[in-house]
């Protein structure tokens, strides 16, 4: 049991450098021969009482650097576009000749304002007609309802014949139909004549007048091109990647000739482009917006840290960073890393990133901290 112990020993320490005990006996006796081999085992434990300070030399020096100080939080920017939810051409309904568009290009009008206005006098005719037909069929109907009350009298009395009862009924019913349809024609008319004015269905912008004075307009004729004045959005394109990091921004811009506007998400297109496999988003301006057709920039950061591109090394066929874990190099891998761009790491910020040493290291090899990376 004395003689184990320190054979025990030597065994252990050989080990952790390498050095098996059967091969150390055997070069010692080949290079000592004549000592005996407690004397050589006490020598070497001499030796190996040492060996914390040489396995540590053997170390590899790394600096490293906690998380929470590398941490970047990259712009992101994507091209953008000022829309707006309406971009309207106003045509014309009836036929008429056009009197007038008392609005000019460039004026701001509030809903309801007059934009084009169309000869009305052949419409107020056919209008004033339908109601005189609409009046004749009206004193026809009071007589028909007449005549059937002096008819079902007499029925009673049995002085006229359920056929002629049965003709005043009919009368009636035929009249009443017609009066229906004529109150629907004087509507009609009366619809037309309203359309001879041309009115902003909301608040607009005149881009263009399409129409002149004393044109015949057709149905369907463009007469005026307005825009939406309220309803002004800014509509990017996005990779679907970027839409989670958009969505949980603290801040989103669009910057147009170095000027910042402050933007809210609006909606999200739940469907991709199919050439461009991209998705839409609309932002809603927060405050005065820009003007519409203007091109720029939609910038935000994300919420969640990244780590610089340079800090990033490879091993295998995986980009990652190495951490310090008890004294040895860990490699972790990034799935969304991308060579040359900063990637999103989600580990604690107290985690030490390895900084110097990083490009020799291999994943649990022991390392020795020198220093704190400044």
């Amino acid at each position: 049991m004395g003689r184990s112990a320190p054979v025990a020993n030597v065994s252990r320490q050989l080990q952790q450098i390498g050095i098996s005990v059967s091969s150390f006996i055997t070069t010692a006796r080949a290079k000592l021969s004549g000592i005996p081999i407690n004397h050589l085992l006490l020598l070497f434990t001499l030796l190996l009482s040492s060996m914390p300070e040489l396995q540590a030399a053997a170390r590899e020096l790394v600096t490293v650097k906690p998380l929470a100080q590398l941490a970047e939080f990259p712009p992101i920017t994507a091209s953008a576009e000022v829309i707006t939810l309406n971009n309207s051409q106003l045509n014309a309904e009836v036929t008429a000749v056009i009197l007038g568009l008392p609005v000019e290009i460039g004026q701001v009008v509030a809903p309801g304002t007059p934009l084009v206005l169309l000869e009305k006098t052949d419409l107020e005719l056919a209008l004033e007609r339908a109601k005189a037909t609409l009046n004749s069929l009206e004193a026809s109907h009071a007589l028909a309802q007449r005549q059937l009350t002096r008819t079902q009298s007499l029925a009673k009395k049995r002085l006229i014949t359920e056929e002629i009862l049965n003709q005043r009924e009919t009368e009636l019913k035929v009249s009443k139909a017609e009066l229906a349809v004529q109150r629907i024609t004087v509507k009609q008319q009366q619809r037309a004549l309203e359309k001879t004015v041309i009115r902003a269905p909301f608040k607009a912008i005149v881009v263009e007048r399409l129409g002149q004075v004393g044109e015949l307009a057709m149905p369907g004729t463009p007469l005026i091109h307005i825009l939406d004045a309220e309803q002004i959005l800014v509509s990017a394109k996005l990779q679907p990647r970027d839409i989670f990091s958009l969505r949980n921004a603290a801040t989103v811009v669009f910057i147009a000739e170095n000027h910042p506007y402050s933007l809210k998400l609006h909606r999200v297109v739940p469907a991709l482009d199919l050439r461009e496999r991209s998705q839409e988003v609309r932002l809603r301006f927060t405050a005065a917006p820009a003007l519409i057709g203007t091109t720029g920039d939609l910038v935000w950061r994300p919420k969640t840290p990244h780590l610089p591109a340079d800090l990033l090394v490879r091993r295998g066929n995986k980009l990652g960073v190495f951490v310090l874990a008890r004294e040895r190099a860990k490699f972790v891998a990034l799935a969304d890393a991308h060579e040359g761009q900063p990637t999103k790491i989600n580990l604690p910020g107290d985690t030490l990133i390895i900084i110097d040493g990083r490009f020799t290291l291999q994943d649990g090899e022991a390392v020795q901290v020198t220093n704190l990376a400044d």
